[in-house]
């Protein structure tokens, strides 16, 4: 049975939104076991067999929609499953048909309105926070950005994710004077001079509210931290990945 992780929100009942783990599936060593990724060497015949696995467990679900993933900032508004889709963003109204990211330290970040009547997920790693995929998914919403909510799926935490000073100034870039909280958003290493050490959780949330959307949960979890549960491309490099998911039953 796939261990599958329930966003924690006060999504309409209709919403279904969640985050795979590793565990479950049938690959192989380094990807053991529930890789749901066609790009990164397992076998693709396993891996089919782990989406199958996945679909069972959505049988109110009609087809899933695949990404091929490139640290951009596409979002595809969808009304039918495609092949050879490629972005870091769905966004759709149409019930029955789910939406998925892979990561394996990105952010994934999940969207729907109060009265779920649409849902989007976005794959944010550093790049695509600080381009603007968050902002480009609110605005394939319908409804106003206040009567929106967010959850934050499994992501490397900040204590585990050390980057240069580059990537610190494209991220401030991106929020700007937003702040959520006190808590810093980039604090330096220990470990390494002139290298900090970032919280994509408080980066996402920082532009969700300065899109006015205030209603967001989750990012309580560390996927490099936590090696039972969840892949870590910083941890291993070559492993597997979750997939965050969500439709409207």
């Amino acid at each position: 049975m796939n261990d599958l992780i329930a966003a924690a929100w006060p999504a309409p009942p209709q919403v279904r939104a969640f985050v795979t783990t590793r565990l479950g599936g049938v690959s192989n060593a380094p990807y053991e076991h529930n890789n749901l990724a066609l790009h990164v060497g397992d076998d693709a015949k396993l891996v089919q067999r782990n989406r199958l696995l996945l679909a069972q467990l959505m049988p109110d679900c009609s087809a899933t929609q695949w990404l091929q993933q490139v640290h951009g900032t596409a979002v595809h508004s969808i009304a039918n499953a495609r092949d050879c889709l490629c972005g870091d963003g769905l966004h759709t109204g149409k019930t029955g048909l789910a939406c998925a990211v892979l990561t394996a330290d990105c952010l994934p970040v999940l969207l729907t309105d109060q009265a779920g009547s649409e849902v989007a997920v976005v794959h944010a790693g550093w790049r695509g926070l600080a381009a603007g995929i968050v902002g480009r998914a609110v605005q394939k919403f319908r409804a106003p950005a206040q009567e929106m909510l967010a959850w934050l799926g499994p992501a490397i935490s900040q204590p585990h994710f050390e980057v240069g000073e580059e990537v610190v100034q494209q991220l401030q870039a991106s929020i700007g004077g937003a702040q959520v909280d006190a808590a810093p958003f980039a604090m330096p290493s220990h470990a390494d001079e002139g290298k900090a050490l970032v919280d994509l959780y408080q980066v996402a949330r920082c532009q969700l509210h300065s899109l006015n959307i205030t209603a967001v949960f989750g990012g309580n979890f560390c996927t490099f931290a936590d090696s039972e549960r969840f892949y870590s491309y910083r941890r291993e490099e070559v492993t597997g990945r979750m997939a965050s998911v969500i439709y409207m039953r």
